[in-house]
């Protein structure tokens, strides 16, 4: 069978219930996904199945996602679907506060009678959704980690069952901590696609039941990672767009898995790794708060711009440190002086390796 994307996969087996065919990675992909819909929207609509979507529906929830037109061909193909057009959702949370650094929200959805996921939402591309997911490196937690085990705790008591936690990014890592931080008895089974770690292993009575979903390339899900208990999935994309899970690849009912991340991957992670490692928390707050200030001094913008507007952007940081007192900027200059010289030292590392690898293979006669 050739590879196929989440929404083929819906396509492909949406006719067959979760009794008939059970929950998989790929399944606990797709809910998660669907954490980025615009669920304030459909329940002002009265809105509480996929299969009651409209065509309009669809294209108004999905507009300010990362991928509109990949978010509107599967909620299209799932609300066609016996598998997941009358999942029923409740409980939608939402909750944004820029003084506390805070952008959370979640869904649950009924998947079978006493049995639920909880989809918790990943980075958006606001200013305080990303500061918040930089936080992470110096704190031991943010404010939506501390609600994500509050929403977990209170609806599995509101509603008694099995439950599934899960979402993409920084949802992965807020499913691992609610479940990190709860009674497991509940929990069937916890999902983190390619979210980044929580600094230290899941408890040993979890691992069983964690399912960590990373693609070669990944970046974001090896940040904060201490462990290696993850699934490589095989993507379509390049570079960061491995990040976007509409570039797995499917096959049959499973993703397609290789055995190991690229060398690329590898060599971010050790770098960005050591160089964490070698900043005090304090130091990481400072430089992260001095970072955002400049960033966001011509008022809050998306990251989504920032992005378009990138050559701008680092114009405006540039002088924005220019324009610091002396003492600040030589602080900048020195933590990213240790970046540098972090990378350069990687890099060295990799090319040794390759060198006695090859040297090995080709050895002087």
């Amino acid at each position: 069978m050739e590879m196929a994307s989440i929404v083929d996969y819906v396509n492909q087996n949406g006719q067959y219930s979760f009794s008939e065919r059970p929950f998989n990675d790929v399944d606990g992909t797709i809910l998660a996904q669907l954490a980025y819909v615009d669920f304030s929207l459909l329940n002002k609509k009265h809105i509480h199945k996929l299969a009651q979507l409209t065509p309009e529906l669809i294209q108004k929830s999905t507009v300010h996602t990362w991928n509109p037109a990949g978010n509107q061909a599967l909620l299209k193909a799932a609300q066609l679907s016996q598998r997941f057009g009358q999942l029923k959702w409740d409980n939608y949370a939402q909750k944004i506060d820029p003084k506390l650094e805070q952008q959370f929200s979640a869904i649950t959805f009924t998947i079978a009678p006493d049995t639920y996921y909880i989809a918790y939402r990943g980075t958006t591309a606001t200013l305080v959704d990303w500061k918040e997911d930089f936080n992470m490196t110096f704190m031991d937690a943010v404010p939506s980690q501390r609600a994500a085990t509050h929403y977990f705790q209170k609806q599995s008591l509101k509603q008694p069952g099995y439950y599934y936690l899960g979402g993409h990014s920084k949802g992965g890592n807020l499913a691992f901590y609610a479940a990190a931080h709860s009674q497991t008895q509940a929990i069937k089974g916890v999902y983190s696609i390619d979210g980044p770690g929580l600094k230290k292993p899941l408890p040993e009575e979890l691992q069983t039941r964690a399912h960590k979903l990373i693609p070669d390339a990944s970046i974001i899900g090896l940040l904060l990672e201490p462990e290696t208990n993850y699934t490589v999935v095989k993507s379509d994309g390049q570079g960061i767009r491995q990040h976007d899970p509409y570039t797995w690849l499917v096959k049959n009912n499973h993703f397609e898995v290789i055995a190991s991340v690229s060398r690329f991957s590898q060599f971010t992670q050790a770098s960005i790794s050591t160089w964490l490692a070698g900043m005090d928390d304090a130091t990481k707050q400072e430089f992260l708060d001095s970072v955002f200030a400049l960033v966001s001094a011509d008022g809050e913008k998306h990251f989504s711009e920032l992005g378009k507007e990138w050559p701008q952007t680092l114009q405006m940081i540039a002088a924005g440190i220019a324009a610091t007192d002396d003492q600040t900027r030589r602080h900048w200059l020195d933590i990213t002086g240790q970046l540098g010289d972090v990378v350069t030292h990687q890099a060295r590392k990799l090319l040794k390796k390759e060198f006695d690898h090859y040297k090995n293979i080709f050895p002087d006669k």
